[in-house]
């Protein structure tokens, strides 16, 4: 049994209502935001960015963020696995080879954006391959463990075909590298303060939008370009 991350009552943090968490499904179907202006934001000057996506969802549900760094002038890759369906065996031996690739083919430093559960496995890169990133930037993820969350009963499910190596542990450990962390107190999935972190190394910002479309949310596109853009 993968030692539990998600649950009811995640260290003290009080659960998303069940109103909430219905209202995610249909912010889902009806939010969709205009993309902000790139003119004014400062540019990505070819700046690698590796995108993980969020549980049950693949690089569709991250193109119109890749879509926005790309104009503002990163360089965005997808995971190119199809869903993400957790932190199976083959999944994260597919992100490790995935992340090489890309490491051995850009020869520089990556930046990572996860989004939810994306965001755990980017924390986990970045505490097993710190000389290979750049910045990390995590969106509705918790990054301390455990969480509290409506869908706890379907993690615990699929919890014997997950990895036990991914460390949870190590995921909510102080990253060595600069990182980012954006939450929302409208998260109707996670319980948003386990998204927020005081490490040293980094940042958390507040957007206010419903988790499932936090990633395409304009304040949400402006903070990833703001903090991945070179000095």
């Amino acid at each position: 049994m993968l030692k539990p991350c998600f649950d009811n009552t995640g260290r003290g943090l009080t659960r998303p209502s069940w109103s909430a968490f219905a209202g995610e499904f249909w912010s889902y179907a009806a939010y969709r935001p205009r993309a902000p202006a790139h003119v004014g934001l400062p540019q990505g000057n070819g700046e690698p960015v590796f995108v993980i996506p969020a549980f049950l969802t693949g690089d569709r549900f991250t193109y119109p963020l890749r879509r926005f760094l790309d104009r503002c002038g990163f360089r965005t890759f997808g995971w190119q696995r199809g869903v993400n369906w957790g932190p199976t065996p083959s999944a994260l031996r597919h992100l490790d080879d995935r992340f090489e690739e890309l490491h051995r083919e850009l020869k520089t430093p990556i930046n990572v954006v996860g989004i939810s559960l994306g965001g755990l496995f980017a924390r986990d890169l970045a505490q097993r391959r710190p000389e290979s990133i750049r910045h990390v930037v995590t969106i509705a993820s918790p990054v301390r463990l455990p969480t509290a969350t409506p869908l706890e009963p379907l993690f615990h499910a699929l919890s014997p075909v997950y990895s036990r190596d991914l460390d949870f542990d190590r995921i909510s450990a102080p990253l060595p590298v600069p990182w980012t962390a954006l939450y929302s107190r409208r998260d109707g999935i996670i319980a948003w303060e386990s998204c927020v972190s005081a490490d040293a190394n980094g940042r958390s910002f507040a957007v206010d939008a419903p988790h499932l479309v936090m990633s395409r949310n304009p304040d949400t596109l402006r903070l990833v370009v703001e903090r991945l853009a070179p000095a």
